[in-house]
């Protein structure tokens, strides 16, 4: 996704309403590291960028706990560099260090948010159902079906 900063700038705003709870750290990094992926097939050339991580399945059980470990440890490790950048960005952070159950819990928000807004966003990805859709049959049906399904309700897709 060429715009992957604003899956993390569209919710940045829950930080500076309670910085005492958002992790700035983890919001980003569960916003925007799941465009990974495609980056990946995208730079293999492969045409279907947009695969098993970009679908609520995965994106809301071993992503949040990738993300929270990554976190964790960072926060643990980078203390004093993440308060310097914190305040270069005028974060004004309370803490650097936050818990690991608020760690979870954004990362739990970050990938269903990025998720969410990819449905809205690329014709290849439709979150409820992938990777189930694209692999076993469900009562999701075909992911290409469902794709031309909603095509005309959002003319923004291209």
């Amino acid at each position: 996704m060429p715009i992957t900063p604003f899956h993390a700038t569209a919710f940045l705003f829950l930080y500076f309403k309670d910085k005492r709870r958002v992790d700035p750290l983890a919001l980003v990094i569960s916003t925007t590291f799941i465009d990974l992926e495609p980056l990946y097939y995208v730079i293999l050339g492969d045409p279907l960028d947009h695969r098993i991580w970009h679908g609520f399945t995965l994106a809301l059980t071993i992503y949040p706990v990738l993300v929270t470990a990554a976190v964790y440890l960072m926060e643990r490790l980078f203390e004093n560099r993440l308060r310097t950048i914190y305040k270069w960005a005028r974060f004004d952070p309370v803490r650097v260090r936050y818990p690991l159950r608020n760690i979870y819990l954004i990362s739990i928000f970050g990938g269903f948010s990025h998720v969410f807004l990819d449905m809205f966003c690329h014709l290849i990805c439709f979150g409820f159902c992938t990777p189930l859709s694209m692999e076993i049959p469900s009562r999701c049906g075909n992911l290409q079906q469902q794709c031309m399904l909603l095509r005309p309700y959002y003319p923004f897709i291209r």
